[in-house]
């Protein structure tokens, strides 16, 4: 398990709008993008993460100048959340600029506690001065057309709205019910996101810009979660996660588009208020994303992992920068759980 880095103070140096710059005439200000319905259903936030990378690394000028280039063919991240005629979520293309802070701290960063996404890759080849390849696909609408006539073959309400990897999500959930101290007799879920581009058919590129997920919710007793085999618990997720296949995202594809379903004005069921999810666990695998492929000069970098979040209970996967195909976990606990956790993760080890 990788630990978190301890706290340290950091300076806020300067604070500005970067805007996209193009060659010949800019495009309009005024193009409206509509959000898919992959985008409505899940989290409403800003994810943050963190990087670091061995000197000598570029100036934080060059770097700048590279985020102006990666906005103009990444436009949706130098636009805003806006509604259209209808009230429909939207992003307007507005180039109004994102938000580059350069922060400076006297602290060193401690690689012993350290293990050894397109756009933000975009940014460094922008930076070393190479084209932005692949280009970004944006036209969200091209790849979630509704069938005709629809067909909701699974139930949607209350759901999406309002192998070896899962014997570690097994594992994990098991060493931390147990940490937790929960009452056998309470039923625990493990909420894990499901990335739909090679699921749907034909397969979305992983250009596509925009969210593509689901969630799989396999649920049990913690009795039998803790005291039947890890096989069991293995299966279940297996079982939960392999039936999200291009029937069930197609199946929310149609529900979304009934004309009935739009008077309901459903919500996503997608929610980032909860602070502690105890019984339950979320998990987001981030196996596929590209993270250790961002270089702004000075090579690939030495440590990556998500930043602090409040809430008990969430959980990311992500690949290794040594290319073995193992994985680090970042698991966020109640401070009174975590020795207990630490002690069983050296204890019981999966068999994987």
């Amino acid at each position: 398990m990788a630990e978190q880095i301890k706290a340290t103070k950091v300076r806020v140096e300067s604070s500005k709008l970067v805007k996209p710059s193009y060659e010949g005439d800019p495009p309009s200000t005024d193009v409206c993008i509509p959000l898919s319905v992959f985008d409505k259903i899940n989290y409403k936030v800003h994810g943050a993460v963190i990087y670091a990378f061995r000197p000598p690394t570029p100036p934080n000028t060059d770097i700048e100048k590279g985020l102006v280039t990666a906005l103009s063919e990444h436009r949706e991240w130098a636009g805003r959340l806006h509604e259209d005629a209808r009230g429909e979520p939207v992003i307007l293309l507005n180039d109004a600029g994102a938000r580059f802070i350069e922060a400076s701290s006297d602290d060193v960063l401690d690689r012993a506690v350290i293990h050894e996404p397109k756009f933000i890759v975009a940014w460094g080849l922008a930076t070393r001065g190479l084209p932005v390849d692949p280009l970004p696909l944006h036209d969200r609408g091209a790849f979630f057309i509704p069938r005709n006539p629809p067909r909701v073959e699974f139930e949607h309400r209350g759901v999406e709205f309002t192998a070896r990897k899962a014997s570690l999500m097994a594992h994990l959930w098991r060493v931390v019910s147990v940490a937790r101290g929960v009452d056998e007799r309470i039923t625990s879920g493990v909420r894990i996101s499901v990335n739909g581009r090679a699921r749907l058919r034909p397969p979305v590129p992983d250009e596509y810009l925009g969210n593509l997920v689901l969630w799989a919710f396999p649920r049990v007793k913690v009795g039998e979660l803790v005291n039947r085999p890890l096989q069991f618990a293995a299966a279940l997720i297996h079982q939960e996660t392999a039936r999200m296949d291009d029937g069930y995202f197609r199946s929310l594809i149609d529900f979304a588009s009934l004309e009935d379903v739009k008077d309901e004005a459903l919500e996503g069921a997608a929610e980032a208020n909860y602070r502690v999810m105890s019984p339950n666990l979320e998990v987001h695998n981030l196996a596929r994303f590209p993270f250790w492929d961002l270089d702004f000069g000075s090579g690939k970098p030495f440590m990556f992992m998500p930043c602090y979040v409040p809430v008990e209970g969430i959980m990311f996967l992500v690949p290794s920068p040594s290319g073995d195909g193992s994985m680090d976990v970042y698991v966020s606990l109640l401070k009174h759980n975590v020795a207990s956790f630490k002690q069983l993760c050296h204890l019981v080890r999966p068999n994987l």
